[in-house]
């Protein structure tokens, strides 16, 4: 092989190795989630992992509807290289909070909870994107 071919390869491979590092960051700051959640029969939908909020925000619903059949679905919370957190009460109250530490979405979710009626609220999901 002649010394032009390795020395365009090596060009090549020093404008692509960049270029991929560059893009695999931008999809990792890309990572959106979303609680949503029917307040008549307490259903709920999640995503994860979606490049838009738009996109977990409607892919919640989404499932939310599609489990409960109530046509009211919300959005709870929505993050984005985050943990979100949502805790229930027995009597239907409801919390949800974000933070970059899942121990904090879960403690403040709690709280906002027992906001409603000082109830025992219990964190009944958790889920954290990647950073």
């Amino acid at each position: 092989m002649s010394k032009s071919f390795w020395n365009s390869l090596a060009i090549a491979v020093a404008v692509l190795i960049p270029t991929i590092s560059v893009g695999a960051l931008e999809a990792a700051a890309q990572s959106f989630g979303a609680i949503s959640r029917s307040s008549s029969t307490q259903d709920k939908g999640y995503s994860w992992n979606y490049r838009t909020r738009a996109a977990a925000e409607n892919r919640a619903l989404s499932e939310c509807e599609d489990i409960s059949g109530a046509g009211d679905c919300e959005v709870m919370v929505w993050a984005r290289n985050a943990c979100m957190s949502i805790a229930e009460g027995s009597n239907g109250a409801a919390g949800t909070a974000w933070s970059t530490s899942s121990r904090q979405a879960e403690a403040t979710a709690r709280r906002v909870c027992r906001d409603y009626d000082g109830i025992n609220c219990t964190v009944t999901r958790t889920i954290c994107l990647p950073k």
